[in-house]
């Protein structure tokens, strides 16, 4: 399963920067403009729109710059379900009752030392 996994990757390529430069013309970003909001050269600006594909650094500063998700568009395209965290959740509410059985029981214990300091005490002063 994995394998085949692994040959969709290297069969399809995720085409975001359509995506991307669909966005600039609805909102009539140019690509001096892109350059000046990421910070980078325009001609850096411009050659990166030219490529197929983006780091993901570079992807996450678009991301903000244009406060617009790519990264859910793209795990949208992936052939792959929904990851499913109710064991993990499960585990983490186990280990939530146990910390809170555990705190019960420190009380418990620090009203016990306080009784015995508290013993000590008085036999201390006879």
């Amino acid at each position: 399963m994995i394998g085949k996994n692994i040959n969709w990757l290297i069969m399809e390529r995720i085409a975001i920067m359509p995506r991307i430069k669909s966005i600039m013309k609805e909102r009539k970003i140019s690509v001096a403009e892109l350059a000046r909001g990421l910070n980078m050269h325009p001609a850096s600006a411009a050659g990166m729109m030219k490529r197929e594909t983006l780091q993901v650094q570079k992807l996450a500063e678009l991301s903000v710059f244009f406060q617009y998700n790519f990264f859910r568009e793209i795990a949208a395209t992936l052939p792959f379900s929904e990851p499913d965290f109710s064991a993990d959740n499960r585990e983490v509410l186990d280990l939530q009752d146990r910390i809170k059985a555990l705190e019960e029981e420190v009380k418990g214990l620090e009203l016990e030392v306080g009784i015995l300091r508290q013993t000590i005490r008085d036999l201390a002063g006879r």
